[in-house]
């Protein structure tokens, strides 16, 4: 029953990273969770499913959809990966680390360039075999490719940082008349373009998503859409158009079916979060999302991908040098951002998510290994063993501080929230008879006396065992504007099968401003809904 002039304020539960530049404005984040239909839900979690090698780092992971199959880079190995899962090593790279870039042609070759050289990969279109080892291919001149995509019959590459003429890209083609059928030579004619705009690198050039004949060049301050017009010219730039920001690393940029998305920046700005589809261009990331961004000390050490998930189409990225350490998620059905991180609140670990075989899987960043993710799976699972349990994911919600109006104090009442509960398969009650318990209350027919949830009822000097395992809610809450936040209260949620679906906190006492903190702790999915505070 409410206390008398009280009132219900709306605690938002349910939210994204709305944080402001300082965390007096706002500290209101989300952790390893997104907003689906007004409620907050898991996002993905992983699980190994492939270890092609036991040392060297995942570099690249690309899905052929006309060999049906994928190419893994881990090390220096390139290695072939089929519908069975099982890896095959089909080459070797001169280069061990660094992110590489893939991509394929109608002829059955596979271009994979680490930044140092170009190779070609050649498999049959019937078997699916590789024939011939990865081969190194020899470039005219003194090109240093850093960046590989497929368009139009052709090979574009842009330059590497290191090249000699790094304003410059290219475009190639795969000559099978060589002698050993297996050479990248420059077209012979309208093989060499320059970025115009400004005096800028090449430093990546992306099919533009359902634009058939254009294509983006990415410079480091500016960015220019060409047009593949055919003849001997080949390509030719939009000179009516171009984009003021160009790209800050190469492993940021990723193209969904609508639109390429990628760290920006200029010669003036600091970095921010681009869209274009070519012809409109358009900054995501918010003020405070931006002051974070310009917080990074190492921002070419990062990746990105799109992941789509139960119709939400995410753009992921991560920043994993080990003085950033971080990882954001953008959310296009919501607009909204939140923070993702492995089991130990570090950055998010996957590398280039491809999807295959109607699942989607990613090469790590910190390990040789596969891992397919997805809402499928509720913890992180290092293990190729079926049905081990894994890691549980750290879910937070930092809420929004409530405040009165007129700055007054306020007592804080009961806080409360509907939150899905009697799901978990971990959490069942370990007691078999009452022979297990001491001071167990008893029915006068003799049966165990249990609560709404199931938990057996006892007296104030009994007990009844342990508990192996306890899903919870850790809530605490801050009043000195997000400065610091208070121990924790716990509330355990229903073992399996009881469904009561609300918990609650009481007297929180007095406060001029309070943000409330959740973390959800099990191994279970998790569904919450908003909340309310009783305030008077």
């Amino acid at each position: 029953m409410g206390v008398a002039n009280s009132s219900q304020v709306p605690v938002n539960v349910v939210g994204s990273n709305n944080y402001g530049i300082y965390p007096k404005i706002s500290l209101e984040t989300t952790w390893n969770m997104f907003i689906s239909d007004d409620w907050l839900i898991n996002y993905a979690g992983y699980k190994k499913i492939s270890t092609p090698q036991t040392t060297g780092q995942g570099r690249g992971l690309f899905h052929s959809s006309r060999g049906n199959f994928l190419i893994a880079v881990i090390g220096t190995a390139v290695y072939k990966i089929g519908t069975n899962l099982t890896p095959i090593k089909i080459g070797t790279l001169e280069s061990s680390i660094g992110e590489v870039f893939i991509d394929e042609n109608l002829s059955q070759q596979i271009c994979i360039v680490d930044g140092q050289s170009a190779y070609i990969a050649a498999y049959d279109v019937n078997t699916g075999l590789f024939p011939n080892p990865v081969l190194k291919q020899t470039l005219a001149g003194s090109i240093i490719p850093g960046y590989v995509a497929y368009h139009n019959t052709f090979f574009l590459i842009a330059s590497a940082m290191s090249s000699p003429n790094p304003q410059q890209w290219y475009v190639f083609v795969y000559d099978s008349s060589d002698a050993t059928g297996r050479t990248i030579k420059l077209n012979p004619v309208g093989n060499t373009f320059v970025l115009q705009t400004k005096p800028d690198r090449a430093v990546a050039v992306k099919r533009l998503p359902g634009s058939s004949n254009n294509v983006l060049v990415l410079g480091q301050t500016v960015a220019e859409v060409w047009q593949n017009v055919g003849g001997t010219q080949n390509y030719q730039r939009i000179s009516s158009y171009n984009i003021d920001e160009g790209c800050l690393s190469v492993s940021t940029i990723a193209a969904s079916e609508e639109m390429i998305c990628y760290l920006a920046q200029n010669e003036n700005n600091a970095p921010c979060i681009t869209i274009t589809t070519g012809g409109e261009t358009k900054r995501i990331s918010t003020d405070g999302i931006d002051n974070l961004l310009h917080s990074i000390k190492y921002p070419s050490d990062s990746t990105a991908f799109f992941y789509r998930q139960d119709g939400h189409l995410f753009y992921q990225l991560t920043f994993f040098n080990p003085a950033d350490n971080l990882s954001l998620i953008h959310d296009f059905n919501t607009g909204q951002f939140f923070n993702v991180s492995d089991e130990k609140s570090n950055y998010y670990p996957a590398r280039q998510v491809v999807y295959f075989g109607l699942r989607s899987y990613f090469i790590s960043l910190k390990d040789s290994a596969i891992y397919e993710m997805g809402d499928n799976y509720t913890t992180y699972d290092y293990d190729t063993t079926p049905n081990t349990l894994g890691e549980i994911i750290p879910r937070v919600r930092i809420c929004k501080t409530i405040r009165k109006e007129d700055s007054a104090t306020f007592r804080a009442g009961m806080f409360t929230f509907w939150i899905e509960q009697g799901l978990d398969e971990q959490y069942k009650a370990n007691y078999t008879s009452n022979s297990l318990c001491n001071g167990l209350l008893i029915s006068e027919s003799g049966e165990p006396l249990v609560s709404e949830s199931g938990i057996p009822l006892i007296s104030q000097t009994g007990n009844c065992g342990t508990w192996q395992y306890k899903p919870r809610v850790d809530m605490s809450f801050s009043k000195n504007g997000n400065q610091s936040f208070s121990n924790t209260v716990s509330r355990e949620l229903n073992s399996l099968g009881h469904f009561r679906n609300q918990i609650r906190w009481h007297q929180l006492g007095m406060c001029n401003e309070l943000t409330i903190q959740l973390r959800f702790i099990g191994y279970q999915r998790y569904c919450v809904s908003g909340g309310t505070i009783e305030v008077y």
